[in-house]
């Protein structure tokens, strides 16, 4: 999927690596400011230090790293500075990656179940028989967007802030990522939008609406004020199993079955739930079949991220409150 996506993009806006060193984003001589970089494994960049300035360029939008090398006058201390702001992009197979760098990320969890997997084979046949399919245009609209406007004013960004409860610290990176993509979608609407006396791009609530859809279980599940829908499923299932075998712990095998999934794919789900504490596992040694019974209970999803129609009600009540002759 994101081989297919990276092609209705220019390769300079991209660098996309099967696997680096420790030390990769130090010493490349590529550029990655204003690039995404794109690794097909998280397995890849594994290593506590090759973390260390991923986190660097997703925070403080560079990297800054001091070694020392062998010189002919001997050891020379050597600073190398490297400019962002760069993207992530990774894939992987793991429930969880580093604890640190998740915060700065939002997860995308692939649909596993059997009618996707039908439509995405139905979807790889049609492509087969297809012509190549021509992506300039796409390139285009890239190099268009490099030399078009940039800035974007968000009105109600401060109301979309104040409707956002404030459960978890890492909210306050997640809005950020949130304004961002609210941006992204007025740019790339900017012919539709209107400028304000300073020239900006003025975002609107089509823009919040347009970006939230496909972000607001995300973030969500990233602050776990929601639950997975796979994870609630799979808990709901060891249930269910429970009670029909008087109580008796449920196997991966069992859940094989009753979920009608392929093994990989539910053992992927009974992790995540058992990471979470909505399932429990009473085999200890690790070569045996796991035996699940429910632990936690699921909690009721908390609504994270307002409705569109909430912020412009907020926005319009504050225009006219403002409008008072009182000033209240």
């Amino acid at each position: 999927m994101v081989e297919r996506v990276l092609s209705y993009f220019p390769k300079n806006a991209y660098y996309a690596l099967t696997a680096m060193s420790d030390r990769t984003l130090a010493y490349s001589e590529e550029a990655i400011k204003n690039r995404f970089l794109v690794v097909y494994e998280a397995a890849g960049m594994s290593g506590e230090f090759a973390t260390y300035p991923m986190r660097s360029l997703l925070s403080e939008r560079r990297v800054r790293y001091e070694s020392v090398e062998k010189t002919s006058e001997g050891t020379k201390p050597r600073l190398i500075e490297r400019e962002g702001p760069t993207g992530l992009i990774v894939t992987t197979t793991a429930v969880k990656l580093h604890p640190e760098n998740e915060t700065w990320l939002l997860f995308l969890t692939v649909t596993d179940t059997q009618d996707q997997t039908k439509v995405v084979m139905a979807a790889l046949a049609e492509e087969a028989g297809e012509a190549g399919q021509d992506f300039e245009p796409w390139h285009a609209l890239q190099i268009w967007l490099e030399r078009a406007e940039h800035c974007v004013w968000i009105p109600y960004a401060k109301k979309l802030a104040e409707l956002i409860p404030p459960v978890a610290v890492r909210l306050r990176r997640d809005l950020g990522a949130l304004l961002n993509l609210i941006r992204a979608h007025a740019l790339l609407h900017q012919a539709t939008r209107k400028r304000d006396g300073e020239g900006r791009i003025v975002g609107t609530i089509e823009d919040y609406a347009a970006v939230r859809e496909p972000v607001v279980d995300l973030v969500g599940e990233g602050v776990e004020a929601t639950v997975p829908i796979t994870v609630r499923e799979t808990v709901e299932a060891v249930k269910r199993m429970r009670k029909d075998s008087n109580g008796e712990p449920v196997t991966v095998a069992e859940l094989v079955r009753r979920l009608e999934l392929d093994r990989s794919a539910v053992s992927r789900r009974a992790r995540n739930a058992k990471d979470r504490g909505y399932l429990r596992d009473l085999e200890d040694n690790p070569r045996k079949p796991s035996r699940l019974i429910p632990g936690d209970d699921l909690p009721h999803d908390v609504q994270i991220l307002p409705k569109p129609e909430d912020v412009q009600a907020s926005v319009k009540e504050c225009a006219s409150g403002s409008a008072r002759p009182d000033g209240a």
